[in-house]
């Protein structure tokens, strides 16, 4: 009967944690806080083609004169797909590819190619190739794999997965796009994923609620570092072209991008405070459970220990990982005439590294918060002496 309540409130959590999601999504799209500007966006964006390469027809070369450039077209029949009207699938197009001498990685279209095509004038021009189907593959393999190796729990981590992923795309960037306080978003989507992730993953115990307590302090050290830094370090938000472009985009007057920064460090390094969190927690709980005789002094010490082992690999993954996506940044600037100081002045670089040592020192503080609060937690002996209580 216990372990059928246990199934009736787990599933009963997953229901409000997707409810979240859809009334959340119902809320910010029709309740706008903020209307701003009405950016027209470009037309003919709205009118792109999905279509399957059938057949190439022709393919031939032609010299710009003003530019001296080599193109070469390549004439081809292909039939469309994935249209919503649904009134134009299964149509058989003329469309072309054109490829200067200057594209170095653009491959010609071949047969059975998927592709997307923009209409223009009377002819359907090439645009970039049709991915989307691979990635659905493999991220079904990735889903598959997580299956096989977890059973049960791999099943609660794509669930807790899929939940994080809509929490975000349909919930907080519509809150963004609607003028809603964007501090308060950051925080109660963390706090949704924080929940959400811990309940749904490894269930309603003790080793679960001393993980997210953790996990909830971390994200909290995160958050007021974040804001003391922005005060002390003057940041004005701007770190690269496309944040001009966002308060048209959302056509929202006098965009917070400050704000976005804020959401961008503090929902990246929530990532590495869960995994250091449960780690730890997980392994105490172990440790406690295999000889219940353990004192919270002895769990103490283990847990520190772990921590220093964690601390070094997880550190360098956090670094490395924010390191890889801005190498183009930091290749561009690394390349140009700035000298060293001002390169390093740069508030595009000053973001890349303010990200890196704040999620590292989250990372950090969390393993001696986590730590203490499971030694204490899990402090009490059961008198049968063979299992830890829940």
């Amino acid at each position: 009967m216990k372990s059928i309540l246990k199934i009736i409130s787990y599933l009963l959590f997953i229901l409000l944690a997707f409810l979240f999601i859809y009334y959340g999504n119902r809320y910010v799209c029709h309740n706008h806080y903020q209307r701003g500007i009405t950016y027209e966006r470009e037309e003919e964006l709205n009118y792109l083609v999905f279509a399957e390469v059938i057949s190439i027809d022709e393919i031939t070369e032609e010299t710009e004169d003003a530019s001296n450039i080599l193109n070469k077209c390549i004439y081809f029949k292909a039939e469309t797909f994935g249209d919503k009207t649904q009134s134009n699938n299964n149509t058989l197009i003329n469309a072309k590819q054109i490829i200067n001498s200057t594209d170095k990685n653009i491959v010609q279209v071949s047969p059975g190619d998927k592709v997307v095509l923009l209409p223009m004038d009377d002819e359907f021009l090439f645009q970039y190739y049709y991915r989307f189907d691979k990635i659905v593959i493999l991220g079904i393999i990735f889903a598959g794999f997580i299956i096989l190796l977890g059973g049960i729990k791999g099943i609660k981590t794509i669930i807790s997965l899929a939940a994080t992923c809509l929490s975000i795309f349909f919930v907080f960037i519509p809150s963004i796009g609607r003028g809603y306080n964007i501090y308060f978003s950051s925080c109660i989507i963390c706090l949704y994923i924080i929940v959400t992730t811990f309940a749904i993953i490894y269930g309603y115990n003790r080793k679960s609620a001393a993980a997210a307590f953790s996990c909830l302090t971390g994200a909290a050290i995160s958050v007021t570092v974040t804001f003391l830094m922005d005060k002390w370090m003057l940041l004005t938000g701007y770190i690269n072209d496309e944040t001009y472009m966002l308060g048209n985009i959302f056509g929202i007057d006098n965009l917070d991008v400050k704000a976005i920064i804020f959401s961008m460090i503090t929902i990246g390094a929530l990532g590495a405070i869960m995994d250091v969190s449960m780690s730890i927690a997980s392994s105490l709980y172990e440790i406690k459970l295999n000889n219940i005789s353990t004192t919270p002094g002895a769990l103490l010490k283990s847990g520190f220990s772990i921590g220093k082992d964690m601390m070094g690999t997880m550190t360098n993954t956090l670094i490395l990982a924010y390191i890889g996506s801005s190498l183009i940044v930091v290749l561009i600037y690394a390349g140009s005439d700035y000298s060293l100081l001002s390169l390093l002045n740069k508030e595009e670089l000053i973001f890349e590294f303010l990200q890196s040592l704040i999620g590292s020192l989250s990372l950090l503080l969390t393993i001696p918060i986590t730590t203490v609060i499971c030694s204490v937690s899990f402090r009490d002996k059961n008198p049968k002496g063979r299992e830890l209580k829940e």
